[in-house]
């Protein structure tokens, strides 16, 4: 699953957030970040960790529309 298919009407909005994405790669070379647990000191990691749960959490998000929202032969009464 691409990121089209995630706003398969936004171009822009994927453009922006590969754009913030590889920003916070960038910048994250420069930074002398002090790592708490193992996992901080892999490369990028406060760059891909967020970008992850977000997408995450949106298809938690549609997951729960799918099963919670209303069936699409419901009228609304």
């Amino acid at each position: 699953m691409g990121l089209g298919a995630l706003f398969p009407a936004g171009k822009r909005m994927s453009r922006m957030l590969l754009t913030a994405l590889l920003l916070s790669l960038v910048i994250g070379l420069f930074v002398d970040a002090h790592p708490h647990f193992g996992i901080e000191a892999v490369p990028g990691f406060y760059a891909w960790f967020p970008m992850f749960a977000s997408l995450g959490l949106i298809g938690v998000a549609r997951a729960l529309a799918a099963l919670l929202g209303p069936r699409e032969d419901d009228d609304g009464r």
